[in-house]
């Protein structure tokens, strides 16, 4: 299993959108065989962290390039969100031990 972790920034003008659109990722993330999901801000800016799992290396790259694909329906939506767009979110694995 791995957990993926993305962090990112949210123009401060685009919140309440950005909270709809979290809202429908988190929907959709259990298709793409994702569980436990969570998304908190820092205290700071407006930073924000998704966690969540998925069971393989492959499930974990094949995500990261649907969260960085700009023709997305729901993930390219944060494009607009995000100062500098979707290649400035952060991604990272982390193996979970059996």
């Amino acid at each position: 299993m791995i957990q993926m972790i993305v962090q990112y920034e949210v123009k401060q003008n685009l919140l309440s959108q950005y909270q709809e659109t979290i809202d429908k990722i988190s929907t959709m993330l259990p298709d793409f065989e994702a569980d436990m999901f969570s998304c908190s801000q820092s205290e700071e800016r407006n930073i924000f962290v998704e966690s969540f799992y998925v069971p393989t290396e492959a499930h974990y790259h094949a995500l990261k390039k649907m969260r960085l694909s700009r023709n997305h329906s729901v993930f390219g939506i944060l494009e607009d969100f995000v100062p500098g767009g979707l290649e400035r979110m952060g991604f990272l694995a982390i193996k979970q031990k059996r």
